[in-house]
């Protein structure tokens, strides 16, 4: 049965309050309202713990035992073959025309591709990830590349409607 809209819903207790009345029940199982409301309150091993049913992992281990045979091991993995060395980027400059060139403009033929080209050189050259390039330089290099691309992507909706 579940309550209502318009029922209220009874808080939980806070810490405080859990501590104090485990603190007031302590030796008294039987003052404590809720023993198992509060994880930590069931948490104590039995008192015969040999009395104690197996836990699973008890039991699994114990299969393991008595089927006999080790588990046999994985086979390992081939060693990757060494990463390619990294090329040094090239110098940055903020002329226009490398960065059309950088781009590859010519290559997009669809906004999709011109939204990738997008996302790809801010990848790649947004200033927060370039620190070896000075930031005003790096500013104007995504400023360029966003009007380049711009551009591209007006051109090419101009195109489709013709």
């Amino acid at each position: 049965m579940t309550a209502g809209p318009g029922a209220r819903r009874r808080a939980p207790p806070s810490f405080s309050s859990v501590l104090a009345e485990l603190e007031g029940a302590r030796g008294d199982p039987e003052r404590i309202a809720r023993p198992f409301a509060y994880p930590f309150a069931a948490a104590e091993p039995p008192a015969d713990a040999a009395a104690a049913p197996a836990s699973a992992w008890d039991q699994a281990f114990a299969w393991v035992e008595t089927v006999g045979e080790p588990i046999a091991e994985a086979p390992r993995a081939a060693p990757r073959p060494a990463a390619p060395p990294v090329e040094p980027a090239p110098p940055l400059t903020d002329d226009p025309e490398a960065i059309a060139a950088e781009l590859k403009l010519s290559d997009a033929t669809t906004l999709a591709d011109l939204r990738r080209t997008r996302r790809r050189f801010m990848w790649i050259n947004h200033p927060d990830r370039r620190p070896d390039a000075p930031r005003d330089v790096a500013n104007r290099r995504v400023a360029i590349a966003n009007m380049l691309i711009d551009r591209a992507e007006a051109a090419l909706t101009s195109k489709s409607r013709r």
